[in-house]
């Protein structure tokens, strides 16, 4: 199951993702999951 949120970003950080292909929302499961887990260690 997947939640939907929104978010705030800066304009060039806007321009950066997509400059460089990244999928917003993977990236930010990503780095969500490597908290949880440091955090659960």
């Amino acid at each position: 199951m997947t939640t939907r949120k929104n978010i705030s970003i800066r304009d060039e950080q806007e321009e950066w993702i997509q400059d460089n292909h990244l999928n917003l929302s993977s990236f930010v499961q990503e780095k969500l999951d490597e908290l949880i887990e440091e955090r659960e260690s």
